[in-house]
Parts: C-alpha cells; sequence; structure tokens
C-alpha cells in the first residue's frame, strides 16, 4: 500500500534525471507500471522489477546494467514534488474557492 506523509517545507528539489512512475496497471503479463522518462517518454514494465511499495507519482532513480532495470525510491524527492504541486494547487485555488482540491 502507497503510504504518504506530511514533511518540512524544506525538501530537496526533485532530481532532473529521476523517472516518473506515472501509473500501475493490470495488463495480460500481470501488474506493470508505467514510467516517464526524463526525456517524457513512457515505457511499461513489469511492477515486479521496481521495489515494493511503489505507487503512482513516485520518483525514481533508474540504472541498467546486464542484469537489467536496478530502480531505487526516492522518498524525499517524491514528497518535495507532492508538496510543491499541493502548493501550486493552493494557490490556483486562492483563499475563498470553497471544496479545494487536495493531491
Amino acid at each position: 500500500m502507497c503510504t504518504q506523509s506530511d514533511s518540512p517545507e524544506d525538501l530537496p528539489e526533485p532530481p532532473a534525471d529521476a523517472w516518473v512512475v506515472d501509473g500501475l496497471e493490470d495488463t495480460p503479463q500481470g501488474r506493470a507500471a508505467r514510467l516517464e522518462l526524463p526525456d517524457g517518454q513512457t515505457v511499461v514494465v513489469p511492477l515486479g522489477a521496481l521495489p515494493g511499495e511503489v505507487c503512482g507519482g513516485d520518483l525514481l532513480d533508474v540504472s541498467a546494467d546486464a542484469a537489467g532495470l536496478r530502480a531505487r525510491r526516492l522518498p524525499a524527492a517524491t514528497q518535495a514534488r507532492r508538496t510543491a504541486a499541493q502548493r501550486r494547487l493552493g494557490a490556483l485555488n486562492g483563499p475563498d474557492d470553497e471544496g479545494e482540491i487536495t493531491l
């Protein structure tokens, strides 16, 4: 199960070369993750090739070698990205809006 926590405002900026878990999906071959690469391309990989508890929106540090992909979750960078997105959404909602959206 994916967990999110509130964190301090002073979080690191996401790395420019991080891959983003765009979504998780069921495929005929089993569960898979749709990943967005830094150049905007997307690839689909078996969920088992990624670290446990990967969630949509997570940032990953990914490298490849002869054994395949090696991915590491970047929880601090992911939280920084979510916090920044929530801040932008809060600015769009404005102080007087009712029914604000929360990420």
